[in-house]
């Protein structure tokens, strides 16, 4: 069945809510979960019924619900992470609409969860892999600088790797950095990472929900292989003025939100910069480096309105930027460099009734990468980027108490500029790229997917997406003979059609509970990926190129099979789940042995070997969820190996992110309404690198002999950070805390690069040569914040 044949089911799908409904004695219960202080959308609060647990669901982004059961008298559950549960009587008898509004729970309330927990229990979900991570709870982590990172707590979570030293790259399931679909509002962010990835580009006091997808993608997600971070911001107090911010020790936030119209139109904008150049350039002024000319900043901005009761129109905002500049050996080697994202979403959301929805949304992605360098009288420059224009439907429809339907079409526009370049002489010479031009490609998707409650006890969600992908041109195909000169070439003309790939992605899913506190789950996921990032470091760096699936490059193909065991006891007070899962990766890409990057006219995707993946392993889960004392203790065993025929001889090798080993344990202890203590561990088997195994002299050049693929093993990584913070005294409606940590506690030199060294004269056969290790942050490291809200 090929994806035309879907599209002609669409209009369909469209018409569904037009016939009878599947089963008639059912109403909707709907509505929204709002904070009392702010009236802020709370996003992944539990609403169950009491009497009928298997019925229940979790709000939306924007803190809507929409629940569905047959007539009758029941108990409504309302429970969020940090905030105090509820328990309301209900009479559903007809269609209801009720919004509710929850407190913060005090530090003694057994309400207060853990972060990354869903606050319904895992046992009744049919997901597999999926947390919500509460900005609330993000905050009481320890962590590089003082600054709270989004995604340095998910790296925490069993399944997921760091990229590094206090780095915000992160791996799935063996997958690599660019298989992460990472969306802020919707918008693609493709590149998450500030000042070389120490931090991310999510500043957590603009940020409402943070939900990262392992795997188990629902059939509405799509493009990426591995995982989904969708982040939402907040909407804004809808009630009064409020501001808040923090200092720390190398950079500042300040986010102001507010009603425009009580009730009706809300807003929120937030900013931020480092000030590392500003502190600390006097010092060096005088230095070879003259100071530190580096620095990030970033700006987010959202505006909702409420235009009637079925309609709200919700305006978002992102731009943010790294600056730097370097200058080297007496003012010879002068370079300026920058990159950054920008985002912007239109979203309309309306309800055709209580059981039917949709969501219309217009996107805007943008990166780009510009270094510009002065040496030996050339000028270099190198550019590279990614620019999309998108559109998405989105429907949800419930026929009946059960089933949930999900259908929509996406559209997206890409235009990518691949590693283009220029270099001029001071005589004016001039060398450029102009023979590479920017690619430019269609992509569209329709999916379609159920979650339907079989029996009270067997939930199955079926999905289906297809997706299709057009190269267009202008393009040149070269062909190249054995000594890689062109022999041939066929070009196509601006708008022409030069490849077409389609698929169809199968996503299914289901929970069989086996008692109140117990189920088992399984899923299937088929996924498609046709942007490409081939790197040659271990991070997402600003240098690495997004390159379109085309005539030279086939989309890369995944396909992952997975089976958990879930349990909670002591209603709910203790978690714990093992996961297994085995994931096969087809059309994975490196760049060819040899390869050195560089300014060329030649398409980088010719630079490209292809080849497969594998990965496989255990994830063993428990946390606790309620009291002063909450925490998980998370472990992974797994095993990431690629093969490539022109790579390592076609030997399997395993990949640079394997990991055998990756324990986690987090900790945060309320002492009383004013203290509030943290802590993490973590310890991962050495990542995988490619190191020298023999030195020898040709004619009196020093070369080295390299080993297998990924052959040697860095040290193991570990570490302890802990944190305190400290809640002042409320005065004049200022409230204040303070926000003390340590990273790397006990100092470890964890390896962040290995180089190779040499003791003796360099041509002497006596010569002694070692790997030696590098440590990025071998010295614990302190910091303190100042927050504060008024």
């Amino acid at each position: 069945m090929q994806l035309r044949h879907l599209l002609y089911l669409f209009p369909l799908f469209i018409l569904l809510p037009a016939l009878p409904a599947w089963a008639q004695d059912s109403f909707v219960l709907r509505g929204r979960i709002l904070e009392t202080n702010s009236a802020n959308p709370l996003a992944g609060a539990s609403i169950s019924l009491k009497e009928r647990p298997s019925i229940g669901t979790v709000s939306e982004a924007d803190g809507r619900y929409s629940l569905t059961a047959p007539p009758g008298t029941y108990t409504l559950l309302i429970r969020y992470i940090g905030y105090q549960s509820q328990e309301l009587p209900l009479q559903l008898f007809r269609n209801e609409t009720l919004d509710i509004r929850l407190a913060p729970a005090s530090y003694s309330t057994r309400e207060v969860e853990v972060i990354g927990t869903r606050v319904k229990p895992i046992t009744q979900t049919a997901t597999m892999g999926e947390l919500d991570i509460p900005m609330q709870s993000v905050k009481t982590l320890p962590v590089l600088f003082g600054e709270t990172d989004i995604m340095k707590t998910v790296q925490l979570m069993p399944g997921i790797q760091s990229g590094g030293e206090g780095n915000t790259g992160f791996y799935v399931r063996g997958g690599g950095s660019d298989q992460n679909l990472i969306q802020l509002d919707q918008a693609v962010v493709y590149n998450p990472g500030h000042l070389l990835n120490f931090f991310s580009v999510f500043n957590s006091d603009a940020v409402n929900s943070a939900t990262i997808i392992k795997g188990n993608m629902p059939a509405r997600y799509g493009g990426r292989l591995s995982s989904v971070l969708d982040v939402e911001m907040r909407e804004g107090n809808q009630d009064s003025l409020q501001v808040e911010g923090g200092i720390g020790l190398i950079a500042s936030r300040l986010t102001v939100q507010g009603p425009l119209i009580k009730e009706k139109a809300a807003f929120i904008f937030s900013a931020r910069r480092t000030y590392v150049d500003v502190l600390f350039g006097p010092f060096l002024r005088n230095t070879e480096q003259g100071g530190v000319p580096y620095y990030f900043y970033d700006f987010n901005g959202k505006l909702s309105y409420t235009l009637s009761p079925k309609d709200k129109l919700y305006l978002s905002g992102y731009y943010g930027k790294d600056v730097g500049s370097l200058k080297l050996s007496s003012g010879r080697f002068v370079a300026d460099f920058q990159w950054g994202n920008a985002a912007a979403t239109a979203r309309w959301n309306h309800r055709f009734s209580d059981r039917h929805s949709v969501d219309v949304s217009g996107i805007l992605s943008d990166y780009g990468f510009n270094f510009t360098w002065d040496f030996a009288d050339i000028t270099t420059t190198v550019e590279t980027g990614v620019r999309d224009y998108s559109l998405k439907t989105d429907f949800v429809y419930t026929p009946s108490v059960r089933h949930q339907l999900s259908y929509g079409l996406h559209y997206t526009h890409h235009t990518l500029r691949p590693r283009s370049g220029s270099a001029e002489t001071a005589e004016g010479d001039v060398f450029s790229t102009d023979q590479i031009l920017s690619k430019t490609a269609h992509q569209a998707a329709l999916y379609l997917s159920d979650d339907w409650n079989v029996t009270d006890r067997l939930l199955l969600s079926l999905g289906i997406r297809g997706s299709y992908f057009a190269q267009m041109g202008p393009f040149t195909f070269y062909q190249f003979d054995q000594n890689q000169r062109a022999v041939d070439s066929v070009k196509y003309s601006a708008g022409e059609r030069v490849k077409e790939f389609q698929a169809l992605e199968p996503r299914v899913s289901l929970r069989y509970t086996l008692g109140g506190d117990a189920s088992v789950k399984a899923s299937y996921t088929r996924s498609a990926q046709y942007l490409h990032l081939v790197s040659n470091a271990y991070t997402t760096l600003p240098l690495d190129v997004w390159v379109p699936s085309s005539a030279i490059v086939e989309p890369q193909r995944a396909t992952q099979y997975a089976v958990g065991y879930f349990r909670s006891f002591d209603q709910n007070m203790y978690e714990g789940s093992v996961e297994v899962y085995y994931k096969t990766m087809e059309n994975q890409l490196e760049y060819r042995e040899g390869f050195v990057a560089g300014p060329s006219n030649r398409d980088l995707e010719y630079e490209f070997v292809s080849g497969s993946g594998e990965s496989y392993g255990a994830e063993f889960f428990l946390r606790r969820n309620y009291g002063n004392l909450q925490g998980w203790i998370g472990y992974t065993l797994s095993w990431t190996n690629r093969t490539f025929p022109d790579i390592n001889q076609g030997r399997t090798f395993p990949a640079r992110f394997d990991r055998r080993h990756d324990i986690s344990l987090v900790a945060t202890y309320t002492y009383s309404p004013r203290w509030t203590f943290g802590g993490s561990f973590v310890y991962g088997t050495g990542q995988a690198t490619t190191m020298p195994e023999r030195r020898y002299l040709i004619e009196g050049t020093v070369n080295y002999q390299y080993g297998e693929r990924n052959a040697f093993r860095m040290q193991p990584f570990h570490r302890l950070d802990l944190s305190a913070t400290l809640e002042g005294k409320t005065q004049r409606r200022l409230q204040s805390s303070w926000t003390f940590a340590i990273y790397n506690v006990y100092g470890r030199r964890n390896p962040f690069l290995y180089f190779i060294d040499s003791e003796g004269a360099p041509y002497s056969t006596d010569t002694k040569v070692q790997a030696k290790k590098v440590s990025l942050i071998p010295f614990p490291l302190p910091s303190v914040t100042w927050n504060f809200k008024w």
